[in-house]
C-alpha cells in the first residue's frame, strides 16, 4: 500500500493490487481495481489481457464480451507482453480482439 500513495497514479502498480486480489480470490475487489487500473491506462494492453483471463476463469460470457469490446474500442497497444505478441510478425494482420485472446491465453495461471 505504500507503493500505492507513492504512485497513485501508476497503472502498474493498479495492476499489481488487482492480481493480488485476484490470488486471494477476492472477486469483486479485483474486478474494482482491474477497472481502476484501465481507468488510469486504457492503452495498457497487459492490463487488458490479466482482466480478460481474470473474466474468463471468474466472469459470466456476458463479462468476457464486455471487455473484449472495451478493450477493441481503447484500441491498446501498450505493455510488455501486449506488445510481444503484436509485433510478432505472425500476427501483423490480427485485429485487437484477436491480440488480446492471444496475450490472454499466453499468461501463466499463477492463481
Amino acid at each position: 500500500m505504500d507503493a500505492l500513495r507513492k504512485c497513485e497514479h501508476d497503472p502498474h502498480i493498479f495492476l499489481a493490487v488487482a492480481k493480488l486480489f485476484w490470488s486471494e480470490r477476492k472477486i469483486t475487489k479485483t474486478r474494482e481495481w482491474f477497472h481502476r487500473t484501465l481507468k488510469i491506462d486504457s492503452d495498457l494492453g497487459d492490463a487488458w489481457a490479466f482482466f480478460y483471463k481474470f473474466e474468463i476463469q471468474h466472469g459470466t460470457e456476458e463479462q468476457q464480451e464486455e471487455v473484449r469490446r472495451c478493450c477493441e474500442n481503447a484500441e491498446s497497444r501498450h505493455g510488455e507482453l501486449w506488445c510481444d505478441v503484436s509485433k510478432d510478425v505472425e500476427n501483423w494482420q490480427k485485429k485487437t480482439r484477436e491480440i488480446l485472446m492471444l496475450v490472454a491465453a499466453k499468461l501463466k495461471n499463477t492463481f
